[in-house]
This record gives structure tokens, sequence and C-alpha cells, in this order.
């Protein structure tokens, strides 16, 4: 069983785990990391995130959006605090001005940075972006975090607010850097479930493992599985005791009543010994509850192919491969071969070899085991070898 370092648990923590936020702020990151994986479950709306993570900071409002650096075109993808009519001002004008993406566009993902870290005060008050658009909605400053980089495509997580003094505004930041690898996650599987096609399910669980309800990914995912099944009288039957184990412990603490979201991650054989499934096990917690109304858990399949090739595409802009190169990546990550990626790509084996050495010229790898190890790190996986 592998988990992700630091992060098998959310409130409740194993021996030698790290916790996850600092103290003051456990509630409203259990709160908020609960509302990420009810919306990624598909338990809960969206917005109720997006509308919950607004109490950051003082008049706060939160948008997810992207912006493609070549075409210079951006949009809010979802908002909260801000009118309908700001938000279309934004797409379609201010989002070509926005003063604050030309260091969001190169930042470290995953990195939180407040807007004065990014562009100093007092060259933003001398913006059009800040007197037309900023200022008439007491906005100015936030933080801002982005979560994924396709190529020139980039997308973030930022809340804005009114001045707000650097306690709070350090609070805020600490918050939302322990949510970051949730939410980056929870993005990802989104954006795979409408760009990449069905390679995932969904299982709910109750109390005696009985499956309350699956869909169609899971029980076409389960088929290839070993020692993962569901039973002729619908209980879930898992071979791994590992596994089982924490199914059951996540159960059982629900029983006690609304407590803190638990999330572990681990992986699953398949019968043909291609990479195994990743496996999310989520219990909702007093935030999750309010939706599910009831103490079952959520395991989500998901096929490896989908999750190392977001990987791949993250670990390309990280370290500022190109297009093709990345390419090749995802690739590699599939399990393709020299040969057969030169002949997907209808080029010579040797230029995707010289291709692969400028791969390992730039990122320090030194053969195929180190690309897939570095791509399951981007991913916050452990992967053995």
């Amino acid at each position: 069983m592998h988990e992700y370092p630091g992060q098998g648990m959310v409130g409740e923590y194993d021996d030698g785990e790290l916790p996850m936020h600092a103290p003051n702020d456990s509630q409203l990151t259990s709160e908020l990391i609960d509302h990420v994986y009810a919306a990624m479950f598909g338990e809960a709306p969206w917005q109720a995130f997006m509308d919950h993570s607004r109490n950051l900071l003082p008049n706060g409002q939160t948008v997810l959006f992207y912006h493609d650096k070549a075409s210079q075109r951006g949009a809010f993808s979802m908002a909260s605090g801000l009118d309908q009519g700001m938000v279309d001002r934004y797409n379609h004008k201010y989002h070509a001005v926005n003063p604050w993406m030309d260091h969001a566009t190169v930042r470290p993902l995953g990195r939180v940075m407040q807007a004065d870290e990014m562009l100093p005060r007092n060259h933003l008050l001398q913006t059009d972006f800040y007197r037309e658009y900023l200022r008439p909605q007491d906005i100015i400053t936030g933080l801002g975090v982005t979560l994924s980089r396709d190529e020139d495509r980039h997308f973030f997580f930022s809340i804005v607010c009114s001045n707000a003094d650097s306690d709070l505004i350090e609070n805020a930041k600490r918050t939302i850097s322990s949510i970051v690898p949730h939410l980056t996650r929870a993005s990802g599987v989104l954006k795979a479930a409408t760009t990449e096609g069905r390679l995932s399910g969904t299982l709910r669980i109750d109390s005696s493992l009985r499956v309350v309800s699956a869909d169609g990914g899971a029980l076409e995912l389960i088929q290839g599985a070993e020692g993962f099944s569901v039973g002729p009288f619908g209980r879930l039957a898992c071979a791994d005791t590992d596994i089982l184990r924490m199914i059951q412990h996540v159960l059982a603490s629900g029983r006690e009543g609304p407590a803190n979201p638990a999330v572990h991650y681990a992986y699953i054989k398949r019968r043909d010994d291609t990479l195994p499934l990743r496996v999310c096990i989520y219990r909702p917690g007093r935030a999750g509850s309010a939706y599910v109304g009831s103490a079952d858990c959520f395991i989500r399949l998901e096929c490896p192919s989908t999750s190392l090739r977001d990987g791949a595409r993250r670990f390309g802009a990280m370290h500022r491969l190109s297009s093709a190169e990345t390419g090749i990546v995802a690739r590699m990550v599939d399990g393709l071969t020299l040969e057969q990626i030169a002949a997907e790509r209808g080029t010579s084996p040797d230029t995707v070899k010289t291709q692969i050495k400028n791969i390992y010229r730039k990122t320090g790898c030194s053969r195929q085991a180190d690309i897939m190890r570095h791509v399951a790190v981007v991913m916050g996986t452990k992967v053995v070898f």
C-alpha cells in the first residue's frame, strides 16, 4: 500500500505523520478539504467550496480561473463574492491587462503567494486594472496559487480582498497551502473526466461494507482488479488487509458522529500486471456530512494513466520542456517503448532518442525509471519500481 507522504489522513494522523495545518487553523482547513472531496466525489457542488473559502480573508472573493499566456486570453471558470457583471467585465476585457499574470505564469506550481510578492503595491495602484476594476470592488490584495500548467495555459485559485493585516494574510496563506494538494488533485480529476474519457469510478460503502451505489466506471475497473470485488450479496471484498483495515477504520470513526474528514490514498494491483489502480478513500467530515447525511465512505478508483499523464504535463511545465518533449514523457509513463513512441509520432527512433537525451539533460534524470519517479513525486505519490 502506498500513501501520499504526510497526507494519508485529514484530521487524523498515523504515527510519524506531520499535521497538515497549523492547529489554530484546523477547523477551517478541515472544512475546506471536506468541501473539496465532497465536490470531487459529486456529493456537493463546487460552488460550496468557493463560497466557504471566502471566509479566509475579510471581503474575500474567490475565483478559479485560467490564463493562456500565448493568446493572452483568460476567464473566470468559477467565482464567489463577485456579481455576474464584474465576472463578465473580467472575461471580456480585464483578463488582458491583469498585471499579476506576468509573475503568476512563471511562479512554481503549488506555491501560494501574496499579491504584493508578485507586484509591488505602488506599481499596482498605477494600473488601469486597479483603478477601473479592483478599486470599485474594494480590492487591493489577495493570495493566489497555480494549480496546473499545460504548455501556455495556466489554471489558478485566488482569493482577493480589501486591505488585511499581515497575521490574517499569513493564516490564510497557511490554510491555502494545506488545501492545495487536495485542490490540485480534485481539479485534475475534473479535467480528466471532461477531456480524457471515463477512466475512473466511484463506490459508496456503508458501515457493513455493503456497496450502496457504484457507477459504471467503478464496476468496469473492479473487473480487472486483483483481490478487490463486490460479492453476490453486495458486500465489498478486499484481499489487501491494509486497505481493508483502512476502510473499516474510517467507517468506524464515522459512526461516532461528524468529525474531521478522513482521506487515504492507496494502490490496488490489476490482474493483467499493468500499473495498479489508484484508490482514494474518503469519509466526509462535518461539512461533507451535510450533503451525504450518513456515515458512509466513498472509494474512487482511477486508472493511473489519467493521473500520470497529468503528472507528465506538470513535470514538463516545471522543467520547461517543449510540447514535443512533454508528449514523449506522457507516452513514456503510459508504458510505450522508444520504437512505439517513434511510430506513433511518425518519426524515426533516432529522433526520439535525441529528444529523450534532451529531456534527461533538462531534468537531471538518467533513465526512464527516474522519469517515472519524478512524475509520481509531482503527483504527490510514492511508487515502487
